[in-house]
């Protein structure tokens, strides 16, 4: 079970370890750390809790945070702490490739062609 969720930015391995970011500081963590990839399963009750706290989320914008992220594991965070929650972790060992930005797709789109190429997901035409 899940019992925390700690946001981290710019997450890059350095040698044996990752450094990244949390809460505007640098930071260590083991390779070994669990990680979550925001694949979440959760029930359509969920979408009230969203939409709800989205709307609080605008009104309190300030205008310097136009870029501010409403960050689903924020969210299920808060509610874990509040008691509102429950949640199973499934864990994988494989790979993971980020994508956030477009300038992300080129990479993830060969790592993906090179998984086909090794068998790993089949090849799929449409």
């Amino acid at each position: 079970m899940l019992t925390d969720i700690k946001e981290t930015y710019e997450i890059q391995r350095e040698g044996n370890i990752a450094t990244a970011v949390r809460a505007e500081k640098s930071i260590t963590l083991p390779l070994e750390s669990s990680v979550s990839m925001n694949m979440w399963g959760l029930p359509v009750e969920f979408f009230n809790v969203l939409e709800s706290g989205f709307s609080k989320f605008l009104n309190d914008l300030k205008e310097e945070e136009v870029k501010k992220e409403y960050l689903l594991p924020l969210i299920i965070g808060d509610m874990l702490k509040n008691g509102k929650a429950q949640v199973h972790v499934l864990s994988s060992n494989d790979r993971w490739f980020g994508v956030t930005y477009k300038e992300d797709k080129e990479t993830v789109v060969q790592a993906i062609h090179e998984l086909i190429e090794q068998k790993v997901y089949p090849q799929v035409l449409f």
